[in-house]
């Protein structure tokens, strides 16, 4: 075949790889090949080349809930069951409805339900707040359940691989927006649709899927102290101007459990309010976005692939196809490949499936070749005996 039909092949080939990779890109799932992959492209990114930078400090103000606690009765049965302090809350929150209008956005990261007598003096203290979410959930039926009080609310669920917390959808089932998206449209005056099968942000085309950029990691909010930190109850026990000038003003205010609600990553123990909030990041940084500068570095970067798997060198043993070394060829090429999508583009692609898939083809196009040289083989030796004969 000659070198130009190979390359065609190779070019469309390359197409077909990126529609697999559109298809994983869009997926919640993720595999222990990535998660090698991305933990060190991001470490060098940061401390080798130092192009990812920590968010400004002064833009946040974590409030950590996990001291401030109250029993409520279970609604279901005898007992009590354990519940954030909604009268403390409460308290926050009518200094936050107070000057909100100076306050960027308060994230609340505290499931609402169960009833306690504090509930109407934390509903009248959230009514009329615009720049504050709630999270709900998915129930066992896959309906999202209702809180129990009136309040802004998103989903805030995501699916955990066995390797931890990775991937995150944006919408959960095509169309319902997730806490990260609400936040950033406010903050950034952006406006998702979805059309086409396909999500768009202004007029974007956008992932629903992808690999969160922890910008803001747990060591150091919680152990490196480089964000501010304070429980619910020291907050409070501060005057109000003291609380807002000094702790709320043109911040994000950032309300969790930051001890019971934690989550495993490639970072290590991370809280699940933090995840969101670098979910935020992310989408800040545009990294969702599909650029076109990406999809052609794909499709060159496909193409390569494809004509030095496909088209293996002449001097390789025909008859005795290998397996091992293309196998591991492919991996050290995607993985590099990976590699510098992220650091160009903020992008990783699949590697482990990819290289199964491709050395699988690979396979079965040379054992076809063995079989089609046997044959030809063959014909020939036939061939050879029926001349000789009638020359004979």
């Amino acid at each position: 075949m000659r070198p130009k039909f190979k390359w065609l092949i190779s070019f469309f080939h390359a197409f077909l790889l990126l529609a697999f990779t559109a298809y994983w890109m869009g997926t919640g799932f993720t595999y222990g090949d990535e998660q090698l992959v991305i933990k060190w492209s991001s470490i060098f990114k940061r401390l080798a080349l130092h192009i990812d930078k920590d968010p400004p400090k002064k833009d946040f103000i974590f409030i950590n809930v996990a001291y401030d606690k109250a029993l409520i009765p279970l609604e279901d049965g005898l007992g009590n069951e354990v519940i954030t302090d909604r009268e403390k809350l409460a308290q926050l929150f009518q200094v936050i409805k107070k000057h909100q209008q100076d306050i960027r956005f308060t994230i609340c990261d505290i499931f609402l339900q169960g009833k306690s007598d504090q509930d109407s003096l934390l509903q009248n203290a959230v009514s009329g707040m615009n720049n504050i979410i709630f999270p709900t959930h998915f129930d066992k039926n896959g309906n999202i359940e209702k809180l129990d009080l009136h309040v802004p609310k998103a989903i805030a669920d995501y699916r955990m691989a066995n390797s931890g917390f990775l991937k995150f959808k944006l919408f959960q089932s095509d169309s319902l927006p997730t806490i990260p998206v609400l936040l950033y449209e406010k903050l950034n005056h952006r406006k998702f649709n979805y059309s086409n099968g396909i999500h768009w942000d202004n007029g974007k085309a956008s992932h629903n899927s992808m690999i969160i950029d922890y910008q803001i990691r747990a060591h150091e909010v919680f152990e490196e102290k480089e964000y501010p930190v304070v429980t619910l109850s020291e907050i409070l026990l501060l005057p109000e101007d003291v609380i807002f000038n000094e702790f709320l003003k043109d911040r994000i205010v950032v309300i969790g459990d930051f001890n019971a609600d934690a989550h495993d990553t490639i970072y290590g123990s991370t809280p699940g309010t933090l995840i969101l909030l670098n979910i935020y990041l992310t989408l800040k940084d545009g990294q969702h976005i599909v650029s076109m500068w990406w999809v052609l570095f794909l499709i060159i970067g496909y193409t390569v692939f494809s004509r030095l798997m496909l088209f293996p060198a002449p001097d390789e043993d025909e008859n005795n196809p290998s397996w091992f070394g293309p196998l591991l060829a492919s991996a050290s090429y995607l993985a590099i490949f990976s590699i510098v999508s992220y650091l160009l583009f903020n992008q990783h692609i699949q590697v482990l499936i990819i290289t199964l898939y491709i050395n699988t083809l690979r396979f079965i196009i040379q054992m076809r070749q063995v079989e089609w040289n046997k044959t030809q083989f063959k014909k020939w030796l036939l061939e050879l005996r029926e001349t000789y004969f009638n020359f004979k």
